[in-house]
Parts: structure tokens; sequence; C-alpha cells
């Protein structure tokens, strides 16, 4: 038994040996073999493809900001971006990159001249869904008070989600001359998660849970407007944008809690930035675009339809109702401050579509005409 223990000593030492001395040949081999190697003569030819040299840009008193670096060539904007590739604006172009086939290359068809402050904006109020709304004021709520509540915050993380995807899909197609409105919508994309997240923890921090699905009409309207972006951002700006802007803002005014009143006041203010950059859009394609308010006109007769036609659904209505009413027993009072805000919603609207030179008159779906005098 002694020997077999030996012998499998002497079996390892050998193996220790044998390794030990393969890692110094190789040593040796490496070494010699970078003394051998010849370093190739320095191009530099890339030193000097620069469109404009000498370009500084100093930060002002808002810091290094995205529209400061708009100087010289860099600041040129043009209507028509020739290049397919991901090369940035300004940058020297490379002969032979394969091409990534952009469908949104005209200038019209997603600019906002407000998208690089907006950008900006974005940057500086992020907020935490998870440390910066004050969880732990929330308390108990009458049963019929909660289930209402959960209810709208499971429409609300819908209408979030939808948001996510709809720019998610859009982004791919705008080339990179428009780098403003790419930055930009990236943030509007993080701010949509965060509030899709933020509504999630309001229906299951309180012993409720989510709700029912959305019917879902308008959302599957946003997702497949397939016609171009401006179009898309006549139903997810434009109408839906400023519906969800107003539920947020009702329920901060008609809020339980601090948590609740924090939430809403958050996901207002990143919604009206949202919007901002919208309606900006949508002038900017009309102002460039002769055959775009023919169009938007159509297009707003099918979305106002089918808006319209979601709002019949019961679900949404009548939980909004109880959360203003405080309760199954104040839903009539509530019902009718559901009306107000349905007011404010369809007067608000006919404002931005004024301003856009897009004005209703009798196209104007009856089902939301009936809110502008509520």
């Amino acid at each position: 038994m002694a020997d077999t223990e030996s012998d499998k000593q002497d079996a390892q030492g050998g193996d220790e040996n044998q390794l030990t001395q393969l890692r110094e040949a190789t040593r040796k081999r490496t070494s010699a073999e970078e003394i051998d190697i010849e370093v190739p003569k320095p191009d530099l030819s890339w030193m000097d493809k620069s469109l404009e040299w000498g370009v500084r840009v100093k930060p002002g008193k808002k810091g290094l900001t995205l529209g400061s670096l708009n100087v010289g060539i860099y600041g040129h904007i043009p209507d028509y971006w020739e290049d397919q590739t991901r090369m940035p604006r300004g940058a020297y172009p490379l002969p032979g990159v394969p091409p990534i086939g952009y469908s949104i290359r005209h200038k019209r068809d997603l600019w906002a001249d407000n998208a690089a402050d907006l950008y900006e904006e974005a940057i500086q109020r992020r907020w935490i869904p998870a440390s910066d709304i004050p969880w732990n004021t929330i308390e108990p709520l009458p049963d019929d008070v909660e289930a209402a509540m959960c209810q709208l915050c499971t429409e609300l993380s819908q209408h979030a989600n939808v948001e996510i995807e709809t720019i998610g899909q859009w982004q791919q197609h705008m080339s990179y001359g428009y780098h403003e409105v790419k930055t930009f919508l990236a943030t509007e994309m993080f701010d949509a998660a965060r509030h899709y997240e933020a509504f999630r923890k309001r229906a299951l921090s309180n012993g409720g849970g989510l709700g029912v699905e959305s019917k879902g009409d308008v959302n599957r309207m946003i997702l497949e407007s397939k016609g171009g972006w401006s179009e898309t951002s006549l139903f997810l700006y434009l109408l839906r944008g400023t519906f969800t802007m107003t539920i947020y803002r009702y329920g901060e005014t008609f809020a339980h809690n601090a948590a609740e009143r924090v939430m809403f006041s958050r996901c207002l203010e990143d919604k009206a930035r949202h919007v901002s950059y919208g309606l900006a859009h949508l002038r900017y394609a009309l102002a460039n675009e002769q055959d775009n308010r023919i169009v938007f006109r159509q297009l707003l007769n099918i979305g106002e339809g089918v808006f319209a036609r979601e709002l019949e659904d019961p679900v949404l209505r009548e939980s909004l109702a109880i959360i203003f009413g405080g309760g199954i027993e104040g839903a009539k009072s509530g019902m009718r401050q559901y009306e107000h805000m349905m007011g404010d919603f369809v007067r608000q609207y006919l404002l931005y579509t004024d301003w856009l030179g897009l004005h209703r008159g009798e196209s104007f779906a009856k089902g939301l005409a009936r809110f502008v005098e509520a």
C-alpha cells in the first residue's frame, strides 16, 4: 500500500516537472517570436480625413449641451440625408460601407426644432420609481376604490407599453443625420418604461393587483400605423398622448396619498415633454409637406372614431368614476367628474388641432364632440 502511494507521488511530481518545462519552452519561444516580428510602418492616412478641423465647442450656462454642438458643418442639418449608414453627422464618409436602408431620410418626416432641448430636459429630470416615490405613505383603501385604482394603473401600464413598442419599431428606420430626434426618442422610451414600472408597482403595493386588460383598439391602431412616423405621431401624441396627459393630471388631483401624488406628478412632467415633441414635429411636417394637411385630417377622422368607440367600453369610465367619487356610492358624482375630465381632454385636443391648422369642424367624431360642453 505504501509503495502505491509513493508511486502516485512520483507520477504527480513527474507531471509537474513536465508542465514546468513546457511552460518555460513556450515562454522562450514566444519571446523569440516577439523579437522576430516586424512592426509595420504607420499609415496614418486617416489623420487628415476631417471635414472641418479646428472646431472647438465651449460649455455654456447649461453645460455642453447637445444643441451647442451644432456649429460649422456639424450644425448643417439637410432636408434630405443622403447617407444610408450609421455614420454620425459631420463624420468623414468611408467608401464601401454597406447601406443599412433607412426609410426615414427626409427631415420633414421626423424633425422637431425642440428635440435637442427636450433631450437635455429628459436626462436632467430622470427619476427612480423604486426610491423617489414614497411607497410607505400608501395605506389601505376601501376595496372598491382600490380595485378602481388598480384597474386604472393596468390601463396606464398598457399605454406605456404601447409607447415603448411603437417608438422602438420606428427608431431603426430613422437615419442618423437627425440624431437629435433619435436621442430624444430614446429617452422617451425610457420614460415610458419607467411609467410602466411605476403603475405596475402601484397596482401591486396595496393588496389589489392588476385588473382587466384594455380592449386595445387604440393600442392596435397606434402599433399598426405604417404610413410613416408623422402619421403614427398623430395617434401617439396628439390623440392618445393628450388623453393620457389629462388622466395623469386628474390622477394627481385625486391622489389618495403622497405616493400616488408624486407618481402622477412625475409622469405628467414626462408626458408633457413627449407631447411637446409630437406637436412640434407635426407642425414641422405640415409646414414642409403640402399634402400632409389633407392626409392628417383623413387619419384623424379614422382615429377619432376608433377612440370614441373604445370609450364605450365601461371599464375605464367606471373605474375613474369610483376614484373621483370616493367609492361606488359616490360614483354618480364621480361620473360627472369623469365627464368634466373628458371635456378638458377634448377641449385641449381641439386647441392643439387648431394650433396645427387641422381644424376639426363637422368632421370631429360625435362620440367626442359631446364632451365639449362638459
